[in-house]
């Protein structure tokens, strides 16, 4: 009793030996130990070689023949030393987030895989794609992660949900996030485009903080542990259409640790709805590149040229181009300066309105243009012009039409006119000679001479002119007069 007598000293060692029997260990015989005997070295190398999750031996032996229970397997591998017992640290748990708001991206490595065209082994990824209410959960095997492979990844990702959440919370690599600023991420140009495109919000995780991305960390080391590790795959197709299945058959299926709830029951009934639509159509991941305006006024992209206009791209200028399945738009400290339709490689996309206005006719072999330009400068070099290239290969004479405007900035609109009626008045059509009678000033030869006054100019005296008796030496000793 609380309040009686002490103990006496029989009590107390009493009280000690059963106390001894009641911490002593377990003896009694366990038939289900007994049955994991045989598959010990198995399960050991299962353990220590392939690292692979108690989850994981536990559904290879039952592929055996061998059923046991997850805690009995468990308290198997600790009475084999093979895995220590410890406390977790502590933690907070966090508030659940909406239907369909949130869903976490993550890449881990899966393992290697022989490639049956090469024979030889490459490295394969998993994009992981958890919603953190649900817990449904979606892996793409990949090889790179490019902008291209991720956006397949994503794209599929979709399409297996039926719907895109409102935010992502995506891994910080270099193809989604260009500035790893923990206040203020920059993605990267092609991902805003397609976050956008797809209308939901880009949220990077930090550097080195898992704790930002929980529910998706956690899945990824599921995930190679439960799917790749113990699996058998034929080439990188025959793993992704094996992680389809698994995603819906086991992962989706299975008792959730911590709601304790089939993910893909949850999500069935309660997340999607909510989630944003998703019609289906593959999206084109445009490709940007930095590129420099050319000499000749055009820019490659992907093996094809498309011109550049020289009033604001000047040759040496630095633009940026996208390029997607349809279009190549060019831009210029982020203004839209020229667009042009995809061209295949090889190809070439000219504009002629982007060339300097006295080179478009020749670049463009555009005889009309050439002819245009010549009526301007008068009515009879626009008639030389038109015999000019009058011709079954106009754009042979070409060169000739442009000596001809070339010859109105050396000798005067007024007197090349003159020069071409007087040839077309002799059947003359020839560029050369044409400029030989500019040279020789015969394009007024046969016409009435002008009158004297307005062939004869006479000129002001000059203030301080001399006369002409100040030049002959013969009248030296005479004084020289200095007219004011």
């Amino acid at each position: 009793a609380a309040n009686g007598p002490p103990p006496t000293e029989d009590q107390v060692v009493r009280l000690v030996q059963v106390g001894r029997v009641v911490s002593a260990p377990r003896t009694w015989a366990s038939p289900q130990a007994d049955r994991l005997a045989p598959y010990r070295e198995q399960i050991t190398t299962w353990l220590r070689e392939e690292h692979l999750q108690v989850t994981r031996v536990q559904e290879l032996l039952g592929q055996r023949g061998m059923h046991v229970p997850y805690t009995t397997l468990e308290r198997f591998i600790w009475r084999l030393g093979l895995k220590p017992r410890g406390r977790r640290g502590d933690t907070v748990r966090m508030a659940p987030t909406p239907p369909g708001e949130v869903a976490e991206m993550d890449f881990e490595r899966l393992g290697l895989l022989r490639n049956p065209e090469t024979g030889r082994g490459q490295w394969i990824w998993g994009l992981s794609i958890s919603l953190t209410y649900s817990r449904h959960s979606f892996l793409w095997p990949l090889v790179h992660q490019t902008v291209e492979a991720t956006i397949e990844g994503l794209e599929k990702a979709w399409a297996f949900f039926q719907g895109c959440p409102k935010r992502l919370v995506l891994d910080n690599f270099p193809a989604a996030v260009a500035g790893t600023d923990p206040l203020n991420p920059r993605p990267t140009r092609a991902f805003m485009e397609y976050s956008q495109a797809r209308g939901f919000l880009l949220d990077p995780a930090r550097v080195r903080k898992p704790k930002d991305k929980p529910q998706i960390e956690r899945f990824v080391q599921y995930a190679r542990g439960r799917f790749w590790k113990g699996g058998t795959f034929l080439d990188l197709a025959d793993a992704r259409r094996q992680a389809e299945q698994w995603c819906l058959e086991v992962a989706g299926q299975r008792d959730h640790g911590t709601t304790h709830r089939l993910p893909l029951v949850v999500f069935e009934d309660e997340e999607r709805a909510h989630l944003l639509a998703y019609d289906g159509i593959p999206y084109d991941v445009p490709l940007w590149k930095d590129v420099t305006v050319h000499p000749d006024h055009h820019v490659s992209v992907q093996y094809a040229l498309y011109s550049a206009p020289s009033t604001r791209c000047p040759p040496g200028t630095k633009l940026e181009a996208r390029c997607d399945r349809d279009l190549v738009k060019l831009y210029k400290a982020g203004a839209l300066v020229k667009v042009h339709p995809r061209k295949p490689k090889g190809g070439r996309s000219t504009d002629a309105d982007d060339y300097p206005p006295e080179r478009t006719a020749y670049a463009m072999r555009a005889p009309d243009r050439l002819i245009r330009q010549a009526v301007v400068l008068g009515p009879q070099i626009g008639r030389f012009a038109e015999r000019l290239l009058d011709a079954p290969f106009p754009w042979s004479k070409l060169r000739q039409g442009q000596r001809l405007l070339r010859l109105a900035e050396r000798y005067t609109p007024e007197r090349l006119d003159a020069a071409c009626a007087r040839a077309l008045g002799f059947d003359l059509v020839d560029v050369r000679r044409l400029e030989r009678i500019l040279v020789l000033a015969l394009e007024h030869e046969g016409q009435p001479a002008l009158p004297a006054e307005q062939r004869v100019q006479p000129l002001t005296s000059g203030r301080f002119a001399r006369p002409g008796t100040a030049f002959d030496h013969r009248f030296a000793s005479t004084p020289v007069e200095i007219q004011p």
